[in-house]
Formats: structure tokens, C-alpha cells, sequence
């Protein structure tokens, strides 16, 4: 396997494996029982389903970083309209999963509607962090490092105090913090992201990756606060540092050990992502979705069935977008 391909093999394998524990997450959070809610396994279980989310940008942030730098290398443009169109359409995907049609169908057109429909979900928050490196990446060359830092730092170090900022817009307060109803606002989550790009200077090394990666959990756990909170900077460096570690573990790995149908997951992993959502949350069965039909019932050997049944639908639609896309190219040439 050349340097080039395993390169690319553990970005798909990292992006696959992100893309699972999201479905893991939601299988488990939409029908385990509330009778598992007090096990200890499931407490653990769901700490680390806590590095999901930031691996899912970091992940982005380091192919945007490497296309960036491959673009500067090349003395291409960064920032075009294709570009913007489809980072906007990922955007546009995120809002349309949060439609309130259940609000909207029966004439409620309130303001917790809107509040539904315009909160910052990871696609979003995803797309306009790519966005905001993109037009960093449009600066001259010697400064895309320097300030993607110095905003990454930004964002860090702000997160606490946008834990409290309002300013009565909601459509924009929806971006700064939890309190619109937004899963994923800019701080801190845009750091992932630009931590990534700034990673992609060099693939995973370990005299690199594993020393930083020990210093920022152990920085995590020193100054974290009792409550350990999502905007606190301890929050994003203890799991920054797991991501380190984690990478240049899949890196190795992948040299030897790369599942074809977990690199097609990484490949296809928005269409993965949204079709698991859409399945759970949104597809009607009998009149209402899933999770609302089911419910918190299942037991453990049920909901491992569940995930299992839903990833193997997930993948098959991957499968035949991938044979849509290697037949669209075909026609074209």
C-alpha cells in the first residue's frame, strides 16, 4: 500500500469508525431501555461516546486543511463558488433535518418552532467552520498556520463567556451557546475543527501526536471544574488529546487492518449520517417515527440487533450511491 493510499485509508477508516459510534449513539439513546439508564457500562459507554462529535470535526477540518495546503502548493484559488455551494448544501441538509413539521403542519407557527428549525446541529456547525477555514486558507500561505491558531485559541478561550452571551437575535444566538436549543454552537466546536486543519501539516506521528496528546488530557484533567462543562477549555483539550492518540493509532492500524465497508462508511459518511437520522427520527412507521413508536423499550441483544440492521441499510444505500457516482463519471466521459 503506497504512502498516498494508506494516507487516505486511515482518513476513511478514522471517518468510518466517527460515523458508526454516531449511529451507536442514537440506537442507543432513542430504544435501550430506561431500565440500563443506571449501569455502570453505560455511564462509561457514554463518555466515550463523547469523543464522536469532535473526532467528526477534527476529522473535517484535517481533509480541509490538506486540500487547502495541497490548493497553496499548487497557487490555485481557494475559496470558489463550487466550493461554498457545497459545504452551503451540507448546511442546507441540517436545517431540513430539523424542520418542525409536527409544529408546522398543524398551523403552529411559534417561536419555539423557529427555534426548532434554525438551531446549530452538527452539519451546520460543520459547514461553517470548513467556511471560516476556507477563507482563512485564502490568506497568503505563511499566515493560514498563524491565524487559524490564533482563531482556534479564540474560540477556546471565549467558549465560557458565550455560555452567557444573548443578543436577542435568535436566529444568531442559535450560533454562540446551548440556550436556543443549539447542540453544537461555533464555541467551542469550531476549534475541533480548526485543530485538525492545523494537524494537517503532517500525518500522525507518534514522537508528535502521543506526547501532545498525554499533555492535553492530563492538561484536561487538572483544569477541568467540578462540573466538567462543554464550553470549559478543559473540555477541549482532554478530548483534543484523545483524538491525537486515537489517530495515530487508526493510522497504524489501517497500514494493515482497514475494513473495506468501514472505509465505504467513511467515503459516503453524510450520506450515512443523514440516512440513520432520517430512519430513527424522521421516517414514519405506522404513522410515527421510530424512535417514537419504539420508544425506550428494547433490551440490549435488541438494540445491538437494531444498530446492526440499521448500519447494514446504511452501508447498502453507500454502497449504491458510490455505483450511482462511478456511473455518472462513466457518462460523463
Amino acid at each position: 500500500m503506497s504512502s498516498t493510499t494508506r494516507r487516505l485509508a486511515w482518513i476513511d477508516v478514522l471517518r468510518g469508525l466517527a460515523v458508526v459510534g454516531m449511529i451507536e449513539t442514537h440506537v442507543i439513546n432513542a430504544f435501550l431501555d430506561k431500565s440500563y439508564d443506571s449501569a455502570r457500562w453505560l455511564h462509561e459507554l457514554k463518555y466515550y461516546d463523547g469523543l464522536i462529535a469532535p473526532g467528526f470535526f477534527w476529522i473535517a477540518g484535517y481533509v480541509q486543511g490538506l486540500a487547502i495546503r495541497r490548493l497553496h502548493r499548487d497557487g490555485k484559488t481557494v475559496v470558489t463558488r463550487s466550493r461554498l455551494q457545497r459545504l452551503g448544501l451540507i448546511a442546507l441538509v441540517g436545517y431540513l433535518l430539523h424542520v418542525p413539521w409536527d409544529h408546522w403542519m398543524s398551523g403552529d407557527f411559534s417561536a419555539e418552532s423557529w427555534c426548532i428549525l434554525l438551531q446549530t446541529d452538527v452539519l451546520q456547525c460543520l459547514a461553517v467552520s470548513l467556511v471560516i477555514i476556507m477563507f482563512i486558507g485564502q490568506l497568503k500561505r505563511i499566515w493560514f498556520d498563524p491565524v487559524l491558531l490564533l482563531m482556534a485559541l479564540i474560540v477556546v478561550g471565549l467558549a465560557p463567556c458565550a455560555a452567557g452571551w444573548h443578543t436577542g437575535f435568535m436566529p444568531l444566538d442559535a450560533w454562540l451557546n446551548h440556550d436556543a436549543g443549539s447542540l453544537f454552537p461555533l464555541f467551542p466546536w469550531f476549534a475541533f475543527a480548526a485543530a485538525g486543519a492545523l494537524a494537517s501539516r503532517c500525518e500522525p506521528r507518534a514522537v508528535l501526536y502521543v506526547p501532545l496528546g498525554i499533555a492535553f488530557i492530563l492538561s484536561g484533567y487538572v483544569f477541568a471544574p467540578q462540573h466538567f462543562l462543554y464550553q470549559h477549555p478543559a473540555f477541549f483539550m482532554e478530548r483534543l488529546g484523545y483524538l491525537l492518540i486515537i489517530a495515530w493509532l487508526v493510522m497504524r492500524v489501517s497500514a494493515w487492518l482497514a475494513p473495506r465497508w468501514l472505509q465505504l462508511a467513511g467515503r459516503e459518511s453524510l450520506l450515512v449520517y443523514v440516512a440513520h437520522l432520517v430512519i430513527i427520527y424522521s421516517l414514519p412507521m405506522g404513522g410515527v417515527p421510530l424512535d417514537q413508536r419504539i420508544g425506550r423499550t428494547l433490551s440490549l441483544p435488541a438494540v445491538a440487533f437494531t444498530f446492526v440492521a440499521l448500519l447494514a441499510v446504511c452501508l447498502g444505500l453507500a454502497w449504491l450511491n458510490e455505483r450511482r457516482k462511478a456511473r455518472a463519471q462513466i457518462n460523463r466521459t
